[in-house]
């Protein structure tokens, strides 16, 4: 096994913006020679510099009707990515790729009681999630919470490897030479949940 040394450049900068008065992120990372799952290269992988910047915005509101007496806490978060030699025979979608999320939180009764919703969505891949959670604490040591994880997303198609690794297969039908593949939330869209989390600390 051998571990490649990685190139990796990048700066971060926040600052709080009065005219909205919300507080802002960014992040910016460079990455030379990253590499990538290629169907049409003997060996499979294919070298990509990536270019990948985060921005965040978050901003406390109050929504009197929702909760008179605390703020709704809105983060919202965007990742975008770029892969300059990004080809369609990538089993990584590109070139430019962008996820988004948002989150909304905030507290009743002395904040015993605590909603959250999060939602996540990455545009190629059309994937996302919906992740809403409740937890009420009982005591100083007591607490439970429940929530749900809702996932969606579909299956895309490559072309088939040039040189796939495994045992050889009949294909047939419409997509015989496709290779179906699962990107990001995808992978996990049938694996919805419900849980309760009960907590006691000590």
């Amino acid at each position: 096994m051998r571990y490649d040394r990685r190139n990796v450049f990048g700066f971060a900068m926040d600052f709080a913006e009065d005219t909205t008065k919300s507080n802002w992120g960014l992040e910016f990372v460079w990455i030379n020679g990253t590499p990538f799952l290629d169907n049409n290269q003997n060996d499979n992988l294919s070298k990509s510099d990536t270019y990948s910047l985060t921005i965040s915005v978050d901003r406390p509101t109050f929504i009197n009707f929702l909760n008179a007496n605390r703020t709704f806490f809105i983060n919202t978060q965007w990742f975008l990515q770029y892969i300059p030699n990004h080809e369609h025979s990538f089993l990584r979608n590109g070139p430019f790729n962008a996820l988004f999320t948002v989150s909304i939180f905030t507290g009743y009764f002395q904040d015993r009681l605590l909603p959250n919703l999060v939602t996540v969505y990455d545009f190629r891949s059309q994937s996302g999630a919906f992740l809403p959670n409740v937890s009420y604490r009982f005591t100083e040591a007591f607490s439970v919470g429940v929530g749900l994880g809702l996932f969606y997303g579909r299956t895309q198609l490559r072309d088939m490897p040039v040189n796939e690794i495994g045992a050889p297969v009949n294909r047939a039908a419409q997509h015989a030479y496709k290779d179906p593949t699962d990107q990001f939330i995808s992978s996990v869209r049938n694996r919805d949940e419900i849980f309760m989390r009960l907590r006691y600390t000590f």
